[in-house]
Parts: C-alpha cells; structure tokens; sequence
C-alpha cells in the first residue's frame, strides 16, 4: 500500500460520486491496494471511459 500517496489523497465520508470516480482512477494508478467498487466501473462503463487496470506492483 502507498500510505504516502493515501496520507495526501483523503476520500471523505459521503463524497459525491464525480470525487469518488475521480479518486478510485488516481488511486488505480498510484497505489492499487485494492480493485476499484463496482458502483465505480459502473459509472466509468456509463460514461465510455476505460476501467483502468489495478497497479499492482505498489
């Protein structure tokens, strides 16, 4: 797990769902400790934009 990149990137309780979408892409990327929510690709899928894939070597 990248604590750095989690200790700057703080999802607050409640977020709307554009903060949610936009933190689980970068979170994807920088730390991937865990695979994005379902509600999360649903939304990408609805919207036409690739799923990333997990990084998994952090």
């Amino acid at each position: 797990m990248n604590t750095t990149w989690h200790d700057g990137h703080v999802l607050g309780q409640g977020a709307p769902l554009d903060a949610r979408v936009d933190w689980h892409v970068e979170h994807a990327s920088a730390c991937g400790c865990r695979a994005l929510p379902a509600s999360v690709v649903a939304e990408l899928e609805r919207r036409g934009v690739p799923v990333p894939e997990r990084r998994r070597d952090a």
